[in-house]
């Protein structure tokens, strides 16, 4: 047998031991959990989580519609089918982290920025005395989104399925149309004040874990809340195909530092799904093209959180090319863009659009020359040279229409307009008067002028007062408000004479600077716009004059070109119900 000292000897060591395996074990329980991770421990336990919520409005437990934004009316998505439940989504970082093993868990994170919490039931006194002042909001809207359809439909009348973004713009139509039904249908709801007493309001949430597998493929796997202490505990509890990547590792979640908060605050998240990639910022979120920055480039959707939506093509982080933005104000732009700055309509010219001719006596008198017009040669042989242009196939094109000048101010005609109005008609082109306006004369005495001295037969297109002066002219003549006075004059004027609603010829500039505030103007008249290389329509456009500097087979000279905004169909429909009838 051994000596009891040294019996006594092996007890301290195996204490000296167990103590130092317990120093150990409270170093690793207490002690490291507590040592910050690092920056590559933090990115290798990430996982990307989207949280999905919405607000169910119901009657007796029967839900009447849904929100996806409750305070938020003007740009909340809303629904009347739970069917298609409008949730507002966000993409949150959250962290894997080690705790106490819970039965059924496959995974716990702890998600910042989401918010679990049921929707209080003494909530709903409140929100039932909002909702009675949600209808003026709602109102709004509605008024907002009939715009929005009128401009879309006005685009699809005046294109066919060959343009550029026919189709898009067919379905974001039908989209606004299905909008406008559910907030008539909502605003009416909230109107019946015997239901709106009775309204309660359930928060509904929804959690989904976006994994991304060995091959670059993203799956959506559903998680439920774990616990509601903040942060925000997740446990995925859905799905046992469920694993975690082999780089990912899991850390103490009493070790996530504010370091950590800091960086999820600010974090851009972007996913790639095949070809495309979605793009979250705080303020909007991208789903389409980018480079390998995540930055847009080819053809991607922005929607803002502000309501405005931009689909078209992008360059570097910019728009550039076809593009379709909608405003949440019911404003839409179509066309082109370049380096974010919108350009207006580029449309391709082809033998199915309407092109026309507007002449004077300088397609007569070029010089010391006095030319004739062969009527029986007419023909657009060039566009002109202004602008480049998108054309398929020859230069060939019939003229459909002609408008001659007739009268400027109260003192000048066009000598050639009788002979060449007779001409057109006879040529079977449908032709029509114009007048130059003066800012010397006012609008009663240049109407009755033009009048006096213009044809006005059955079948004649509509008048056209050309408005063309300088800013010096307009200051001289007493500023913009008096301008538009002899313009209203002048057009109501010839209206009730010829029984038809003039056409007012502008620039582009002339729109921009001068008819922002003329609202009645741009509402009850057509507009022929003046702008080389490309349009905006932004008015109701009927003609647009695409260059001053073409060529006609029969006429000598420069003559300008003109296209009507649409194609054979809408030109027969403007026909039938612009043209003069008496």
């Amino acid at each position: 047998m051994k000596p009891d000292k040294y019996r006594s000897k092996t007890a301290v060591r195996v204490l000296l031991s167990l103590l130092f395996l317990t120093l150990v074990a409270l170093f690793v329980l207490v002690l490291l959990p507590l040592i910050p991770p690092t920056e590559e421990q933090l990115s290798n336990s990430t996982a990307q989580l989207e949280y999905s919520t919405c607000y169910e409005i119901h009657i007796d437990g029967s839900p009447v519609f849904y929100l996806s934004d409750y305070d938020n009316w003007t740009t909340s998505k809303l629904s009347i089918s739970e069917q298609d439940l409008p949730y507002n989504t966000q993409t949150v970082t959250g962290i894997w982290t080690r705790r106490t093993f819970t039965p059924l868990c496959y995974g716990r994170l702890i998600a910042e920025g989401t918010d679990p919490t049921p929707w209080e039931q003494e909530e709903n006194a409140r929100i039932r005395q909002t909702l009675g002042h949600r209808r003026p909001v709602l109102q709004q809207r509605i008024l907002n989104l009939r715009k929005r359809i009128d401009e879309l439909h006005y685009f699809l009348r005046v294109h066919d399925v060959s343009d550029e973004g026919y189709n898009t713009i067919a379905d974001y139509e039908a989209a606004a149309q299905q909008e406008l039904t559910d907030a008539q249908a909502i605003l009416g709801i909230i109107s019946d004040s015997t239901r709106l007493d009775k309204m309660q309001v359930r928060f509904i949430q929804r959690y989904t874990l976006l994994q991304n597998d060995s091959s670059g493929n993203w799956h959506r796997i559903p998680c439920h809340i774990l616990e509601m202490d903040a942060p925000r505990q997740i446990c995925l509890i859905q799905s046992k195909r469920w694993r975690k990547l082999p780089h990912s590792q899991a850390v103490y979640d009493n070790a996530i530092s504010d370091a950590y908060r800091h960086r999820s605050d600010s974090l851009l998240f972007a996913r790639q799904d095949t070809t495309k990639a979605t793009v979250f910022y705080k303020d909007a979120h991208y789903h389409g093209e980018t480079n390998r920055q995540w930055i847009p480039q080819g053809h991607g959707i922005l929607s803002s959180h502000d309501g405005r939506i931009y689909d078209g093509m992008w360059n570097e982080g910019k728009r550039n090319g076809f593009g379709i933005l909608l405003n949440s104000d019911g404003a839409v732009r179509i066309g082109e863009w370049e380096d974010d700055v919108y350009q207006g309509e580029r449309p391709i010219y082809t033998t199915e659009h309407i092109y026309g001719i507007d002449i004077s006596r300088y397609q007569h008198d070029i010089g010391k020359k006095h030319y004739t017009i062969d009527w029986d040669k007419i023909r657009i042989t060039h566009l002109g040279s202004k602008s480049k242009k998108r054309i398929s196939g020859i230069v060939d094109y019939p003229v459909n229409f002609c408008y001659i000048k007739s009268t400027e101010g109260t003192t000048i005609t066009n000598k050639y307009y009788a002979n060449d109005y007779a001409n057109a008609r006879k040529h079977g082109i449908r032709c029509g008067a114009y007048h130059f306006f003066s800012t010397r004369t006012s609008g009663t005495q240049q109407a009755q002028y033009f009048i006096m001295n213009t044809h006005f037969k059955q079948g004649d297109l509509p008048p056209v007062l050309d408005v063309e002066p300088s800013a010096a002219l307009i200051k001289e003549m007493g500023g913009t408000e008096v301008l538009l006075n002899r313009i209203r004059v002048w057009m109501k004027a010839v209206e009730k004479h010829t029984g038809v609603k003039p056409i007012l010829y502008v620039s582009q500039n002339f729109i921009n600077k001068y008819l922002v505030d003329a609202t009645d103007i741009k509402e009850n008249y057509q507009m022929w716009i003046a702008r080389y290389g490309e349009y905006k329509p932004d008015v109701k456009l009927a003609i647009w004059q695409l260059s001053p500097d073409g060529h006609v087979s029969g006429i000598h000279g420069e003559v300008d070109i003109n296209i009507f905004n649409g194609y054979r169909d809408r030109f027969e429909e403007f026909l039938e119900s612009n043209c003069i009838q008496k």
